[in-house]
């Protein structure tokens, strides 16, 4: 594990942020830091004194460059979500660093990791929050990083569970870029067989992220598409259903109702397919065991829908 140092040292640091309880912004803004800045040392404090040195960083105290609480603060990101202490940060040095590991394809990587992690950190932590109705209790990255901290009747030292929080935002953060990349060198091979798609059905030799790059694709084909094959990593293939857009789980074409919740015998009698092996009772997914079959069950689920 990464470890960054923290100190109640201020000429030690070369990252300041502010003390008592913390929240995502700022242990994200400090764990995309520490990428990139060498020798990370981090003090947390109450009041940030003024004679700071050029070379620290500070963020989410201070109504300086990195801060979001002054009165008058109304700076948003593309999308409308107002920015905290995590969007400055990436918004300065975010397009620099991912330079570093592939300069074509950081303007993408830059655009969908904003979108997909960083805003949704500044939104909750500005107090946009999303409308979830569900009969659980819905837990993003805030409340994961908000259940670090010490409990009310603990009697520690809150710099060390800043420390754990900051080691769980630092490995997620190096999946996303990882993922966001990976994605990246999908969306060629996916445009190619988005391209090579006939009558609603797209075929990809090995499964990779897809569902985005359709939806989102300029190719006029790609709005046709209603169901994708892949080889499954259990064996034999998997039918994918296409989202109407990435938002939203509501697909463009359903498997048919009757197909849901069954496998083997009793699917492949409903069917009519011989190897068919799962339908999900979500009517999203199904499974066969030939490239044949799984052209098969696509072409009946939009046979039964028109």
């Amino acid at each position: 594990m990464f470890m960054l140092k923290i100190t109640k040292n201020i000429e030690e640091a070369n990252l300041i942020t502010h003390a008592s309880k913390f929240h995502a912004d700022e242990v994200f803004a400090t764990a995309f830091l520490a990428r990139f800045i060498d020798n990370p040392v981090v003090c947390r404090v109450n009041v940030v004194p003024d004679n700071i040195r050029d070379d620290q960083i500070v963020y989410d105290i201070g109504f300086g460059k990195f801060d979001h609480h002054m009165k008058d603060f109304n700076e948003r990101h593309g999308s409308g979500v107002k920015y905290a202490a995590f969007g400055l940060i990436f918004r300065e040095y975010g397009m620099k660093y991912l330079e570093s590991i592939d300069l074509n394809s950081a303007p993408i990587a830059f655009n969908m990791i904003e979108h997909e992690v960083v805003e949704c950190v500044d939104a909750i932590d500005n107090g946009e929050f999303p409308e979830i109705n569900t009969p659980y209790t819905y837990k993003a990255l805030d409340g994961i990083i908000a259940d670090y901290n010490a409990c009310w009747d603990e009697d520690v030292d809150n710099d060390n569970n800043f420390m754990e929080a900051f080691n769980f935002a630092y490995t997620y953060l190096d999946k996303v870029i990882k993922r966001t990349y990976a994605k990246i060198r999908a969306r060629s091979e996916v445009e190619t067989a988005i391209g090579e798609s006939k009558d609603h059905i797209m075929y990809l030799d090995k499964y990779m992220p897809f569902k985005d790059i359709v939806v989102a694709s300029s190719n006029p084909k790609a709005l046709d598409i209603y169901f994708a094959i892949t080889p499954s990593n259990r064996g034999g293939y998997n039918i994918h259903t296409i989202p109407i857009n990435k938002n939203t789980h509501e697909t463009r074409m359903d498997f048919p109702a009757e197909w849901g919740g069954l496998a083997d015998s009793e699917l492949q009698k409903v069917s009519g397919v011989k190897t068919a092996t799962f339908c999900h009772s979500g009517l999203f997914l199904a499974a066969c065991d030939t490239i044949e079959d799984a052209y098969l069950m696509a072409r009946l689920a939009i046979e039964h829908n028109n």
